[in-house]
């Protein structure tokens, strides 16, 4: 990845203010910036940009700086899907004069086009998924591609937001423009902010929208009732068009997730009927998927004497993930992507905490493949299915069991989805798509990896493709009209394979609570007293850590989401951290007290009561040894 900081002043700052800022900045970014990233710095006294990228570019074509002539271009991320033709700088003097570069691009990708003239734009994605936040303070608006290096560069507060931590709580990702930190937002779909230097110093910002997410919606929705042809027409142009594309920005062979289901399958006939047979790279965790993938890789070989490439591994394999305790798991993970990423990755091998001057490889993956489908539509059947609105807020609230959470955390993050629901309406969804819309603006959004990976490519997040989705009625998801009619038409050979679903067997992956796990949960329930913890029930962490100590299997999203939220505390509540006693894991671990034969020796005589003397005998006792009412 990169790191740019970008920052424009009113007026003409101090150079003591100058100083402290880049000060805090520099401090903070070292921590997950290496040394050997090559630095890039522009400005004067009223503006300045930073940029820090890997040195090794491997075999990617498209360079992060650009400059030619007057205009510098600062690309976050690969512009898939564009027009490319004169290379990045001649990208930015488009966006410059107010070309929408942005409109076929496949997210992430930002742009930031420096004019010397004293000019500037920068650009967000339309769907809003590249990691470029902005924050204002002391007469002075940045924008940073990290949450908390922005909070520090601008006044050195890092607090949480705890509005996007109850987001995160619930969903699972940061919800809307929210983030880790108070103060920061992240740049809205289609945002474009431009900005013009003054004579005498200073700059005069605007705002603006331009193409975004709702726009790709009403695209679809005005091919409603298209022919089913057009609309595979549409989504097969759009997908091969993408995996064209990526050639002009890379120059080695793509490496694509191969799993059982119809998602990359897909994105794999798109790129054989292109003449591009990928790399394949399958995780079989779950045999099933393993299986069906060297199926597909069969029969490719047998039936059209193609031999791919195909690595297959255990991405959650217990010796791959133990080998680090889980709270180096989660300090690395929270510090490579400050705080953003799912919880659920903490089951996945430790990375290396720091950004990596080395560059990877260029990957497919089948990722909003689900917008074609009934991914989070409900199961018909004769009792009828809850409304749009109550599918979507069930389906998004998901990230811990029911009555995990705190309730008053629930209540507002309701109401922020159900104004979500309420503009989906306003752009005339009023069926099950409005649960489509829901899930391509919060999750594919705020919770796809892409977002944190150059290179990760994501091809049904092309523009056209997602129009088409919105196209089709939610008849035609249930049967996967796109997924198998496009892959009857490009690899006919794979159609009649059967798809792997989420109930397809068990997983072999590492469960949260398994090595360590278990302890250095037990010691965050201990010692992280934050408001953050305070976002999810402590009981019900400590019952379900006692449900694993005993040996079974309590629901793992409960344990994910607190251990995020401990160390997050840590890191963003100084202060609130007590010290470790061993208390929880000793309550935790302690053998369940033998339950005792209700009332002991007293209970062993109440078979006297039953007979005639027994029962007089038996209240004469009670009235000597009931105590009396005080008087009156």
């Amino acid at each position: 990845m990169h790191v740019m900081l970008a920052w424009f002043a009113d007026d003409n700052p101090s150079e003591s203010a100058r100083r402290a800022a880049r000060h805090r900045f520099e401090t903070a970014v070292a921590d997950v910036v290496p040394d050997s990233f090559v630095r890039h710095e522009f400005g004067a006294d009223d503006w300045g940009v930073t940029v820090l990228h890997r040195s090794d570019r491997g075999a990617y074509r498209w360079p992060t700086v650009d400059t030619v002539g007057p205009v510098t271009a600062v690309s976050l991320g690969l512009p898939v899907g564009v027009d490319v033709t004169g290379g990045p700088a001649a990208l930015a003097g488009r966006l410059l004069v107010g070309e929408e570069v942005h409109r076929e691009v496949v997210p992430p990708f930002g742009l930031l086009a420096l004019d010397a003239a004293g000019n500037f734009a920068l650009q967000q994605d339309w769907i809003g998924m590249c990691r470029v936040f902005t924050g204002r303070s002391a007469g002075l608006t940045a924008f940073c591609t990290r949450p908390s290096l922005l909070a520090a560069f601008l006044h050195g507060d890092l607090r949480p937001d705890l509005d996007g931590w109850a987001s995160y709580t619930l969903c699972g990702h940061f919800g809307g423009d929210s983030s880790p930190v108070r103060g920061a937002r992240l740049l809205r779909p289609g945002e474009r902010v431009t900005g013009r230097r003054r004579d005498g110093g200073g700059w005069q910002l605007t705002t603006t929208t331009k193409y975004a997410t709702d726009d790709v919606v009403r695209d679809g929705l005005a091919a409603q009732g298209r022919p089913v042809t057009e609309l595979l027409d549409r989504a097969a142009d759009a997908i091969t068009t993408t995996a064209a594309s990526i050639h002009g920005l890379y120059d080695e062979d793509i490496t694509l997730g191969l799993s059982g289901g119809k998602d990359s399958r897909l994105i794999a006939a798109s790129l054989i009927a292109a003449g591009r047979t990928p790399r394949f790279l399958t995780n079989e965790d779950t045999r099933a998927e393993g299986e069906v993938a060297r199926e597909l890789v069969r029969i490719l070989r047998d039936k059209r004497g193609l031999h791919p490439e195909h690595t297959l591994r255990l991405a959650g394999a217990r010796a791959n993930v133990l080998g680090t305790g889980l709270y180096e798991r989660a300090r690395r993970l929270q510090q490579l992507t400050d705080h953003q990423f799912p919880s659920s990755y903490l089951v996945r091998p430790a990375g290396p905490g720091r950004l990596v001057d080395q560059a990877g490889p260029a990957t497919f993956t089948g990722a909003a493949g689900e917008l074609a489908t009934e991914y989070w539509y409900p199961p018909t059947d004769d009792d009828g299915e809850p409304s749009p609105q109550e599918t979507a807020l069930a389906r998004l609230l998901n990230a811990v069991p029911t009555g995990v959470a705190d309730a008053a955390v629930g209540t507002a993050e309701r109401e922020r989805i159900r104004g979500l629901l309420d503009h989906g309406s306003g752009l005339g969804l009023h069926d099950l798509r409005l649960v489509d819309y829901i899930y391509l603006v919060e999750r594919v959004r705020r919770w796809y990896t892409s977002a944190y990976a150059i290179g990760m490519v994501t091809p049904f997040l092309s523009p056209g493709f997602v129009a088409a989705t919105f196209a089709l009625t939610p008849g035609q998801k249930r049967e996967r009209l796109l997924h198998t009619g496009l892959i009857a038409r490009l690899v006919p050979e794979w159609a009649q394979v059967p798809f792997v679903s989420v109930s397809t067997g068990p997983s072999t992956a590492t469960r949260v609570w398994e090595g360590d796990g278990l302890q250095a949960m037990a010691e965050l329930l201990d010692t992280a007293h934050g408001p953050l913890t305070g976002l999810v029930r402590r009981p019900a962490v400590e019952k379900a850590l006692r449900t694993a100590a005993r040996g079974g299997r309590p629901d793992q999203r409960t344990l994910q989401q607190f251990t995020w939220l401990a160390l997050a505390s840590e890191q963003l509540e100084p202060g609130t951290t007590r010290p470790a006693t061993g208390a929880a894991y000793a309550r935790i671990t302690a053998p369940p007290q033998q339950r005792q034969p209700a009332g002991g020796a007293v209970a062993r005589l109440r078979w006297v009561k039953r007979t005639r003397l027994g029962g007089r005998l038996w209240s004469a006792v009670a009235k000597r040894v009931r105590p009396r009412r005080p008087s009156q």
